[in-house]
């Protein structure tokens, strides 16, 4: 009787054990899938990628970021591991990427420096042009100040994957020449989405990061158009030093700045 008055308003009522059986089953499924998918991508893309306990769960758990940008992600991480260096995110927003990268190195000895205002995106300026609108908000200057979330939540999320609070850095607050970095970096992953954070980050990795280390650009050519313009010219700058690397058609929205040995 409660069913048949909801349903004109598109509602019902159903147990909730048969909702979470059903959420279960979808989360089983989710995961087979993704087991699959990584096999796929470690015979045609990364011979190499190792499995990892964990992984599949947290990249079920990632907003904004697509399932092969997260294999590119954990890839890039698992070679860059291989020199010096600790690893760094910039712009962490609710932590579901910082999971997955804390994740991928809570056996080794790197530690993870976290940068985000936590007070949502600066403002905008004449070089970030709205590529695609994700908000509908309807123009570039409106996302000021949007995506928030608390630290805590971050902190959460890393206490789940039972990070070491001893290898963690947690730096709030708008980027600035003044920020502390680490000494080295090995891999970075910048998801900055504007133009003058995403050049300021470049900036400061460069003096920092290892030969044959990595940076993931986010919003590459998607969101606005600032992070491709600030990465052209940031390589413009640099003459020869990095390797831009720009995923296959199948994928899109990132970019994989590596550092050349010399």
């Amino acid at each position: 009787m409660v069913n048949t008055a909801l349903s004109p308003l598109g509602l019902g009522v159903a147990r909730r054990e048969t909702i979470d059986r059903n959420s279960t089953a979808i989360a089983d499924r989710c995961q087979l899938y993704l087991a699959e998918t990584e096999s796929l991508v470690k015979s045609q893309l990364f011979p190499e990628l190792a499995p990892r306990e964990g992984r599949h769960a947290l990249m079920l758990q990632l907003i904004g970021c697509g399932l092969m940008k997260a294999f590119y992600l954990v890839e890039g991480l698992r070679r860059s591991l291989q020199v010096e260096g600790d690893v760094c995110e910039f712009g962490v927003a609710e932590g579901a990427t910082s999971a997955l990268l804390a994740n991928e190195i809570v056996l080794s000895d790197r530690s993870l420096w976290l940068y985000d205002s936590f007070e949502g995106l600066p403002k905008p300026t004449q070089k970030d042009v709205l590529l695609n609108d994700i908000f509908s908000l309807g123009q570039m200057e409106a996302y000021e100040g949007r995506m928030v979330w608390p630290v805590e939540k971050v902190q959460k999320r890393l206490e789940a994957v039972h990070f070491p609070l001893s290898r963690t850095r947690i730096v709030p607050g708008f980027l600035s020449e003044a920020s502390p970095l680490p000494t080295k970096v090995c891999f970075a992953y910048v998801d900055f989405d504007f133009y003058e954070p995403t050049l300021l980050a470049l900036n400061l990795l460069d003096a920092r990061l290892s030969e044959d280390g990595s940076i993931l650009l986010d919003d590459y050519g998607y969101f606005s158009s600032g992070p491709e313009t600030a990465t052209q010219e940031f390589l413009q700058a640099k003459q020869g030093q990095y390797q831009l690397t720009i995923p296959p058609p199948f994928t899109s929205g990132f970019a994989v700045l590596t550092k050349k040995a010399f």
